[in-house]
């Protein structure tokens, strides 16, 4: 079997076989012989020349008319004839080998072509398997559908086959009950001239329909276009006044900064003279001993106490080294110290997002010069923050005075900023103050 495919016009054909175009009888009766030639048989033992396969041989006629009138149309249409081959039983031919695979093939065949003939004669709506076969989708055009279509049925009147027989009378009962419906097949490719000329007529009605139409678009986008322009004008207007409204905004940002910077300024020195401790009387000495501490303990949750060297250029061989005693150490938000020596510490992770306080002690000085004992006091201040200071009470006539003077402090959440800080070694700076006794009126 070759390939089956659909042709342009959707008609099934064997792809390969050649077409040949006939004027006479004799050219037609040559074809038919020289493919009889090419058909296969062979000798069973029921038939002595019987087919080995289907034979298939198609007429395309065409009528044409020049010129065609409304009255007379191009026609055309094809004629089929087929020569099935016989349905055989193993058992009666006692086929082998290549002969027996040809009996199975056609027997297949026929087989699907009673499928749908049955399909197509008892009416139903199911589908018609015209693909199970290539011999039923060659001939689907043949019945069930657009054509005339005659079967002749050769039976035996042996009684030994009998059962092909009444096969064969089946088969033609089937097709008998098939209802087709044919109509003449009209060459669409040559329309007729009053059917141009009305379409004509249609199509230019639409052009000046579609004309108006494209005409009353192009007024409506002039108007547009004119109040498209406008609103560009008008947003040109607006972009120039808010780049003017932006220039006057920097200025006045500029000038309120610049405000703000001597506001603080004027603060600062407001705040300075304010918490300045008290100075000295004119021709009163003091003596200025200063210490820095670091607050790694805060970051580390430890206590510091500390013993700090007072660092001056006034030295008093009787007291010695002058010294201030702190102690630095972590609170809660309560004011509770938050020493635990049995946690572990995480350090500055711990810490970090989370509130912090903590406490300065100023417990005592020791060592002060006695010359400038007269009226002593501490004060410090913080790196990050120097206009603000704090100072402790005075202790008047005492070397070694004691403060007892706690201030606590709070940061409402730490961040890597603060931890830097507090890690380095200046944070807090104290200046332990003392005064001479001021000399007689």
């Amino acid at each position: 079997y070759q390939r089956r495919v659909h042709g342009p016009d959707r008609k099934v054909y064997v792809e390969g076989l050649s077409v040949h175009t006939v004027i006479n009888y004799e050219r037609i009766r040559k074809l038919i012989e020289y493919g009889n030639s090419q058909r296969q048989v062979s000798e069973t033992k029921m038939n002595e020349h019987s087919s080995r396969s289907h034979s298939i041989i198609q007429f395309y006629l065409s009528q044409t008319h020049d010129p065609p009138t409304p009255e007379k149309r191009d026609i055309e249409c094809v004629i089929t004839l087929v020569d099935l081959a016989g349905s055989e039983r193993q058992s009666k031919t006692e086929a082998v080998g290549t002969q027996f695979d040809e009996s199975k093939n056609i027997n297949r065949s026929l087989l699907m072509l009673g499928r749908a003939l049955n399909s197509f004669s008892d009416g139903s709506k199911h589908h018609v398997p015209l693909r199970e076969s290539k011999l039923t989708r060659l001939l689907s055009e043949s019945f069930g559908g657009n054509a005339r279509t005659w079967m002749l049925a050769c039976i035996s009147p042996s009684s030994f086959n009998f059962s092909e027989t009444m096969s064969t009378l089946e088969y033609a009962q089937n097709a008998k009950a098939i209802i087709n419906k044919a109509k003449v097949n009209s060459i669409q490719q040559r329309l007729e001239l009053k059917e141009l000329r009305e379409q004509h007529a249609k199509l230019a009605e639409l052009y000046e329909i579609e004309k108006e139409r494209s005409r009353q678009y192009q007024l409506e986008l002039s108007s547009r276009l004119e109040e498209l322009n406008s609103f560009k004008s008008e947003n040109d207007m607006l972009r120039r006044r808010l780049e003017d409204l932006e220039v006057t905004k920097l200025q006045v940002e500029h000038d309120l900064t610049t405000a703000r910077g001597e506001v603080r300024e004027l603060t600062k020195l407001t705040s300075e003279f304010k918490q300045q401790p008290r100075r000295p009387r004119d021709g009163v000495q003091m003596y200025i001993g200063r210490a820095k501490v670091s607050l790694k303990n805060i970051i580390e949750q430890t206590s510091n106490y500390l013993t700090l060297p007072l660092i001056s250029d006034i030295m008093d061989p009787e007291t010695g080294q002058p010294q201030l005693i702190v102690n630095i150490y972590p609170v809660d938000s309560k004011g509770c110290s938050t020493l635990d020596h049995t946690k572990p510490k995480n350090g500055a992770k711990e810490l970090l997002g989370h509130r912090v306080d903590f406490v300065v002690h100023i417990i005592s000085a020791k060592g002060i010069p006695r010359k400038f004992s007269h009226c002593v006091y501490c004060k410090y201040v913080y790196k990050w923050a120097e206009k603000d200071s704090y100072k402790t009470n005075d202790v008047r006539d005492c070397t070694d005075p004691e403060f007892d003077f706690k201030k606590r402090f709070a940061f409402s959440k730490m961040n890597q900023g603060l931890v830097d800080y507090f890690m380095s070694d200046n944070v807090i700076t104290f200046e332990v103050i003392g005064e001479a006794k001021p000399p007689s009126p």
